[in-house]
């Protein structure tokens, strides 16, 4: 018998974007129609629809000259150049045991960078990584923009002409350009099914971001993630995923009862009530997953529908079993946090929220004081009854990581990658904003230690993360814990996170969203003692070392901090938390019984704007050049 080749000279062999010869859809397309088609809908979905650009002020003083090219060379924007691939991953080290420590590596996972080395991309996943697997036998794509050619060749070739697959897009109306250029792409994959959901609100958009796939070895998973199905998206900008464990088929004869949140049965309820917002055409998708056992998943779904909550789900009382979206959603599953900043907040709390987005709409103040005092203070009665109609107080506890021009220019796509990127500064009412966050401003820049880099400084950020430390990171201790994460596609806007109608009482969602939340009691404590029994540790995850969630019940945990890798660092631990020499780490004294890493996109301690600097903005005119000697937008203009 021949053997079989190698899934790398499969790929070598296999045909552009995976359109195979013996193709059941009949004669092949012109390839030269087929590059024009699509290269005109993947122009069409990032034009700009903004107002007229003005000249703005660019002098800003970061790390490098923004007058300075950094290389002459273009990026290749081929989606099919090969990515390097990472490093092996290291291997989740156990405490001596005479300390019963467990570690766990990071539940979110940074995505591989094209341009980079190995060595910064190490425990990193590509997109090949998600859907290479011959057993997938059905995938739902749930996103914002597509290239389904482009997406269809991350297949494995053997199965890329079978495997089921389902596109969930937002673009309802038939004559969008988008929606007409992902029909045309399907027509040339009759295994291929695009599905719309319904947007009442000409401004809400569907911008989740997850798969949903199912195996023939009867498993499911659930992949949530911050990435278009676009080349550029999965090239040379960050992001990260959260993958569900492979999840088997249920056992039991009768449902579970809902567990805690942030238990697997309470995010299968969530994810559940989730797709039901797409109506019958997700019906079969929610059938089969109503089969599928949820046990093993550690972590809390933080989602967004096109929907109206009344005002009183704000409040810190409301029923855990009522499905909640948006803010209201987030600012409970806090409450489920056991921290003594969470529970009794107070003028001498010492929590910092870093919010690290993409995109940022105009704001009123009187909606950031409300979204953020969900956040910062979410048990608070008084904090959503006694607003001011100004965020300062709360804005002292927060920093925002959203990149400058500066920033742009010199990541390695440079001012291409700017096209995902967006805030306004243009208006009165733009720049009035700008200020009300002065004292927030962080730069997405490489910072001074090296210990505490990311090394995501030149991929321009298109992940959305929402971090509470346990203090504002500094140079004293550059890397403090963290309460909480959020990995999630929400951006800042009202659309994303909902906003308060204050004459009808009533809070209004308008996007699809999809997110999760996790926190470092979720990986020692049993949440809900019949999900723990019986439970493997390989049903836990490959990130989880302890055999059994109950017999960590009532022992500490520790959620820190990791660069460069997924993993937390032994025996370098009681060094890595600061920056100084000093053995005594923010884990104090008695270390706790599991430490959780998270892999952080930016670097700390963070980088200020300077004085003067201003937000990216695609709007405006930049005349410095860019790492690749082009000025936008005049260099763009095709």
């Amino acid at each position: 018998m021949d053997s079989r080749p190698s899934k790398r000279q499969k790929r070598a062999a296999s045909p552009v974007l995976g359109r195979q010869s013996n193709s059941t859809s009949g004669t092949m397309p012109d390839a030269a129609s087929i590059r024009k088609n699509r290269s005109t809908f993947l122009d069409s979905i990032s034009r700009s629809i903004s107002p007229p650009k003005i000249q703005r002020s660019t002098s800003v003083s970061e790390e490098e000259p923004s007058n300075a090219a950094r290389g002459s060379s273009e990026v290749k924007q081929s989606p099919h150049q090969p990515i390097p691939r990472p490093m092996a991953a290291q291997t989740v080290q156990d405490v001596p045991s005479s300390t019963g420590v467990k570690f766990i590596s990071s539940p979110f996972k940074l995505t591989t960078i094209r341009d980079l080395p190995g060595s910064q991309n190490v425990d990193t996943i590509g997109l090949s990584d998600i859907l290479g697997d011959p057993l997938i036998r059905e995938a739902w794509v749930f996103n914002f923009c597509f290239d389904v050619d482009w997406l269809m060749d991350h297949f494995d070739p053997d199965i890329r002409s079978m495997v089921k697959v389902k596109i969930v897009h937002g673009s309802w109306r038939r004559e969008d350009d988008n929606r007409i250029g992902i029909e045309d792409a399907c027509r040339r994959w009759p295994n291929v099914e695009a599905l719309t959901a319904y947007l009442p609100d000409p401004f809400g958009t569907h911008h989740s971001k997850m798969f949903v796939l199912f195996t023939h070895d009867d498993h499911a998973q659930i992949i949530i993630h911050t990435a278009n199905m676009l080349a550029q998206d999965w090239t040379n900008m960050t992001q990260a995923v959260w993958k569900s464990p492979k999840l088997p088929k249920t056992e039991a004869t009768t449902p579970p009862q809902i567990g805690k949140i942030g238990s697997g049965t309470r995010f299968k309820h969530d994810i559940l009530a989730y797709l039901f917002f797409y109506g019958s055409k997700t019906r079969n998708l929610r059938e089969q997953l109503l089969a599928f056992d949820f046990r093993a998943v550690r972590g809390a779904l933080i989602a967004s529908v096109p929907t109206k909550m009344p005002e009183s789900v704000a409040d810190s009382q409301v029923d855990l079993q009522k499905d909640l979206w948006g803010y209201p959603s987030l600012a409970r599953a806090l409450r489920s946090i056991s921290h003594p900043d969470l529970e009794h907040p107070s003028s001498k709390s010492t929590s910092h929220l870093v919010m690290q987005v993409s995109s940022i709409a105009t704001l009123s103040p009187k909606w950031l004081e409300r979204f953020l005092a969900a956040v910062l203070e979410p048990r608070s009665s008084r904090s959503l009854t006694a607003l001011t109609g100004s965020p300062a107080r709360f804005l002292r506890q927060t920093s925002i990581i959203y990149p400058t021009p500066v920033n742009v220019a010199t990541s390695l796509d440079g001012y291409a990658s700017g096209r995902s990127i967006h805030t306004k500064a243009q208006s009165p009412a733009h720049f009035k904003q700008i200020e009300l966050l002065r004292t927030s401003w962080c730069q997405w820049a490489r910072g001074p230690n090296p210990a505490f880099r990311a090394w995501r400084h030149e991929a321009a950020p298109h992940i959305k993360t929402y971090v509470q430390f346990r203090s504002r990171p500094s140079k004293e201790t550059a890397a403090p814990e963290i309460d909480w994460a959020l990995l999630t596609s929400a951006n800042l806007s009202t659309q994303a996170w909902g906003s308060l109608q204050e004459k009808e009482g009533q809070i209004v969602v308008k996007s699809f969203e999809i997110g999760v939340l996790v926190w470092p009691e979720l990986f020692t404590e049993s949440l809900d003692d019949d999900e723990a029994q019986g439970l493997p540790p390989s049903t836990l995850g490959a990130n989880v070392e302890f055999s059994n969630l109950g017999d960590s019940k009532g022992k500490t945990a520790s959620m820190i901090p990791v660069f460069g890798s997924d993993n937390p660092p032994w025996p370098e631990l009681p060094f890595h938390l600061s920056s100084n020499t000093n053995p005594t780490s923010t884990l104090g004294q008695t270390p706790p019984s599991t430490i959780i890493g998270l892999r952080i996109p930016y670097d700390l301690p963070l980088t200020a704007y300077p004085p003067s600097g201003l937000p990216w903005s695609p709007n405006g005119p930049e005349d410095s050049l860019d790492r690749h000697g082009r000025r936008w937008p005049r260099d763009f203009i095709r």
